[in-house]
Order: structure tokens, then sequence, then C-alpha cells
């Protein structure tokens, strides 16, 4: 049997996408998309949505953005904008015969099967990385359920007298009878710190009234001698965190490097990279003052850290509140 006789009208296609202006009716209509997307990530209002915390994640991860700060590295973005217009620039180029087509009404008509598939390859793959980066209600209902008390700890937390933001000392001892919330992050980060905070934000906002109000967050500083007050303070307002619900902490740094240790924070400086890698924690404190629960950044942990923060307000409301007095009869 003939091979050219298989399916000669599909080689005709096919051909003709690659040596007409299909292929670049195609590569315009992925660029255009492209490049909406990224301005439209670039240019998120900020908020508490899952597309604005989609844009900043995406902006920490790709653009090095600095929350405290509104700063990025501008020539990443650039290569990110002007990458795919050089490669489809090249493209034009080697077909500026059959691109000629496209410069009419008509041209684009006669390309519209190109220019869909090129809608449908954009949407596809930026509709992924969007669904990748914010878990949708299937992947939460996924989620396995909080194993509360089963993994619950008694564990005595290191004591601390620290001085927040505004320069008042906090003790760690001071919010006994409450829960205590309390994560390692710093100012200059711009990797895993903006996610942590982000998590904390989601959380605030999510959690009753009742309960938001009877949690205390402590942010213990990851860097002593660049965490200033006036960067402390910055951080907490970028993030709308008020004051004292949010406490970020500092001390000397001998004393901090001590408490980070003993919290198994992780900190170290990393020579390669010019950051600090640390663990990534939320512990949450009980009423009583013991560490009664340690979850990471994971979305798994997410749904946990609301529950067990729920749990744990509840229970502290309930051996706060007097006894109830027997009516007489």
């Amino acid at each position: 049997m003939n091979r050219t006789d298989s399916n000669p009208d599909r080689d005709t296609a096919l051909g003709r996408f690659f040596t007409g202006a299909g292929l670049p009716a195609f590569l315009i209509t992925v660029t255009v998309l492209y490049e909406a997307f990224l301005l439209a990530v670039l240019f998120a209002p900020e908020g508490s949505g899952p597309w604005s915390r989609f844009a900043v994640e995406f902006k920490v991860w790709c653009f090095s953005y600095d929350t405290r700060t509104g700063g990025m590295e501008w020539s990443y973005v650039w290569v990110m904008l002007l990458e795919p217009v050089f490669i489809t620039g090249i493209v034009l180029a080697l077909w500026r015969k059959s691109v000629r087509e496209l410069f009419s009404i008509t041209g684009w008509r006669a390309q519209r099967m190109s220019a869909s598939a090129g809608v449908a390859a954009a949407v596809a793959a930026l509709g992924a990385l969007y669904l990748y980066g914010v878990p949708g209600e299937a992947a939460e209902a996924e989620a396995l359920p909080f194993p509360g008390e089963r993994i619950r700890t008694q564990i005595t937390p290191p004591p601390f007298a620290l001085h927040d933001q505004r320069g008042a000392e906090t003790r760690l001892e001071d919010f006994r009878g409450r829960t205590v919330l309390i994560t390692g992050v710093y100012g200059h980060c711009t990797d895993s710190c903006p996610m942590l905070l982000i998590e904390l934000r989601t959380l605030l906002d999510e959690l009753p009234d009742e309960i938001r109000e009877d949690l205390q967050i402590l942010a213990i500083s990851l860097d002593p001698e660049r965490d200033t007050k006036e960067v402390m303070a910055a951080v907490s307002d970028a993030y709308n965190f008020t004051y004292p619900q949010f406490r970020f902490l500092n001390g000397e740094p001998e004393v901090m490097a001590e408490l980070i240790k003993r919290y198994h924070f992780s900190a170290f400086f990393n020579e390669r990279t010019g950051v600090i890698d640390h663990a990534n924690l939320f512990i949450l404190i009980d009423a009583d003052g013991y560490i009664a629960y340690r979850f990471n950044l994971d979305p798994r942990h997410a749904p946990w850290v609301r529950e067990a923060t729920v749990s744990l307000v509840r229970e502290a409301r309930q051996r706060s509140a007097p006894p109830a007095v027997a009516k007489r009869p």
C-alpha cells in the first residue's frame, strides 16, 4: 500500500498549517493572551480573594516581588513579557510571505481554526497554572479530615520577653488563658514569608468574628539585625494586620538566635542564594500555655490550622466562662 494514500487530506491540512499562515495566526493568538495574562497579574488589585492571592504568589515566585515595598525584579518581568514576543517575531519573519495574508479581515477569517486552536491552548495552559496556584473546591473537598486530639501535644514552649513593632515589651506568659498562634518570618523575605503572611491574613478573614477576636498572633523575627521597628510595622501594614492582635517580635541577635533554634524554625543564611532559609511553621498554643499543634505551609494543612484554631478558642472560652448556677426547684 502506498503511504501517501493513507490520509492525504490530513497531510495536506498539516502542510498548509506549517507552511501557510496557520502557524503565525496560532502563535499570535497565544502570545496576545499570554501577554494579557501577565499584565492582569502585574496590575491585579490588592485583596484577599483567590485571584489576588494567586497574583501575589505568582509575582513572588517569578518576579521576586517584595510585598513590604511593592518592588520587584523588573528584569524578570521584561524577560517574561518579551521572550514570547521575540520567538513569535522570529516565526513571523520566517513566514513573512504567509503573514501578509493576515493583514486583512478575510485573511483572519481564513485562519479562524488556527486562531481558535491558539485560544484553546492558551486558556488550557493558563487555566491549569491558575488552578495549580489556587486550589479549587474539588481539591479542598479531597482534604483529609482534621485529626484533632490524635495529633495534639502538650509541650511547654520556650518563654520569651521581646519587643513588638511599636516597641512594647511582649511576653509569652502575658497571653495565658488565650489561644496564641506563633510563626517565624522576616521583613526582607521574598520567598515563603509572603505566603505565610497571606495564609495568616486568609485565616483571619475566614474565622468567625467571635473566634478571631480571641486569637493572638505572634510573628518572631528570623532576621533580628535588619528587622527594625519600622520594617516590622511596614510588614504588618502591608497585610492589613491590626495591632495588638498581630505583634511582630524582635530582640537582641543572640537572644533571637537561641529562641529561633528552640522553636525549631531552622533558620540559616544561605550564602548561595543570599536569603535566610527556614522552616515554615504555624505553632498553636492553648489556653494552658502548651504547644498543642504544629503545622507547616502545606495546602493540606490550611484547613487543619483553621479547625485547630476554632477548637482551641472555644475550649478557652468554655474554661473562662462562669459556672452555671442551678435553679432551685
